[in-house]
Order: structure tokens, then C-alpha cells, then sequence
């Protein structure tokens, strides 16, 4: 389907609010996931897509053959972006619909993990906003996927440990300032990991580690240092006010924030 027939088949779908050859729309829309439009990608693409699937309006079967398209080199692994970006979003959708159904075999469930941990470890792209093409977001749109995956019964304590310590690496981020809550996103899917059963001695001793390996990293005054040592300390202030309920990591995280900022919170002296 051309993208223009596309835009305008979806645009009329959006504004009667109905659900209509949905199977007919799903491949065209999966072509088209990282379009530079906006309004095609973002509003109607993925917001049509999410909604049917979320919704129940998607077949197990169809939901199956999407993600195993999403989870290939043509696009969670791709290079292009946009394209990255939004195939995790629709994974987050999939995740959300499994967990209420449970139609994703465990075999396709940890390849989800396996190659989310690559994806995750692999990405270099951090803008978040762009006045022209719209939101890219790709840290927090992983987050949510990440959040999703790590709610499926079917992951254990280690998968779980996994994807935090792979988040905890990389928000500890070289190539760009973080300055669209990517943060708190990935806050959240922590918070999700530790009452889904992850010990909270872990998590600190992670964090810890983390921010040992960034602060020695003080000694070289580099652009990609200070985003490192920028991006790592916001990080620790989310997951601060983020674990309330989890009052030993919080002096941890409270303890290693001071490692980062307490030189300027020390009274002159006298």
C-alpha cells in the first residue's frame, strides 16, 4: 500500500474512532513504523496499533508474526532510528496483551529478552523531542518496553537482574545529554524489577559498582565523560524518589549521589 493511501485510510479511521480492516492495515503500517511524519509514525501508526492491540482486536497469531518481524535486523536491530525507536513501543503493546492472555511461547519470550539485551546494549541515539520530526525518545520508549517484559511471569530472577544491570549500564550514557525523563522511565522499570521479586542488596551493589567505574572516570575531562557522569547522577536521583518503599537502597543511592554532588553542598569555611 502506498504511504499516502496509507495516511489517509488511517487518518479516517482515527477521527470515526473505528476498528476496519485492521489485518489489511497492520503489514502497510509496519512498513511505514519509522515514517519521518510524525503525525503518520507517532498519532496514527502507532497510536491505531497500540489501541487495536491493547484493546484485543489483533490476533494471537497476528501479534506473533509481528513480533518475530519486530525482533529481526529490519528493525528492533536496524539502523535507522525511528525505525528502532517505535518497534519497541509496539513490543511494549505485545508484552501488555501477553500478560492478560498469554498466547507468547516461552521460547519467543526469552528471545524478546535476548534480543532486547543486544538492542539495549547497542543503541547510541538519545535526542528526545525534535520540533520537526516529532518524538525519537528511543531510551524511554525501551524503558516501557523493558518495564512490560520485566512484569511477564515468565521471566526468572536472573533475566530480571540482567535487564536492570544492562539498564543501569546504559544510562550511564557517553553520547548525548538526557533531558527528556528518560530517567524516571527507566526508574520505573527498576521499581518494577524489585517487586517482581529482584533483591534490593543487588540493585545497590549494581549502583554502586556504576558509579565507582563513572567516577574514575573524573580524571579525563571529556564532552563524552560529562555526559557519562551528567546523565548517571540524574539517574541516581530518579531511582531515589522513585523506591520509597525501599529505604535501604534509597541511603544507597543517597550515599553514591554524595559521591557526585556533595563537594557542592559543603558549607565554606570560615
Amino acid at each position: 500500500m502506498e504511504r499516502e493511501v496509507l495516511k489517509q485510510k488511517l487518518t479516517e479511521l482515527a477521527k470515526s474512532e473505528k476498528a476496519e480492516n485492521i489485518d489489511e492495515l497492520l503489514c502497510p503500517m509496519l512498513t511505514h513504523i519509522g515514517d519521518p511524519d510524525p503525525l503518520l509514525r507517532d498519532r496514527l501508526i502507532y497510536g491505531l496499533a497500540s489501541n487495536w492491540i491493547t484493546d484485543g482486536l489483533v490476533s494471537p497469531v497476528k501479534m506473533i508474526r509481528i513480533l518475530e518481524e519486530l525482533l529481526t535486523a529490519r528493525f528492533l536491530l536496524k539502523g535507522e532510528k525511528y525505525t528502532r525507536s517505535f518497534a519497541t513501543l509496539w513490543i511494549a503493546a505485545i508484552l501488555y496483551r501477553h500478560r492478560r492472555e498469554a498466547f507468547l511461547s516461552a521460547d519467543l519470550i526469552n528471545r524478546v529478552h535476548q534480543v532486547f539485551l543486544a538492542y539495549i546494549n547497542q543503541e547510541t541515539v538519545g535526542e528526545g523531542y525534535d520540533e520537526t520530526y516529532g518524538w525519537l525518545h528511543t531510551l524511554a520508549h525501551a524503558a516501557d518496553a523493558i518495564d512490560e517484559m520485566i512484569q511477564l511471569r515468565e521471566l526468572s530472577n536472573e533475566q530480571h537482574r540482567q535487564l536492570v544491570e544492562e539498564v543501569i549500564n546504559k544510562m550511564a550514557f557517553p553520547f548525548h545529554v538526557l533531558s527528556h525523563e528518560e530517567d524516571e522511565r527507566m526508574a520505573i522499570a527498576i521499581h518494577s524489577a524489585l517487586r517482581n521479586g529482584l533483591s534490593p542488596d543487588t540493585v545497590g551493589l549494581m549502583i554502586k559498582e556504576k558509579t565507582a567505574e563513572v567516577i574514575a572516570l573524573w580524571l579525563e575531562v571529556t564532552e563524552s565523560n560529562l555526559h557519562i557522569r551528567g546523565n548517571f547522577k540524574q539517574f541516581i536521583r530518579s531511582l531515589y524518589f522513585c523506591l520509597s518503599d525501599y529505604p535501604s537502597l534509597k541511603k544507597t543511592l543517597y550515599e553514591c549521589e554524595q559521591l557526585f554532588s556533595g563537594i557542592y553542598h559543603k558549607k565554606p569555611s570560615s
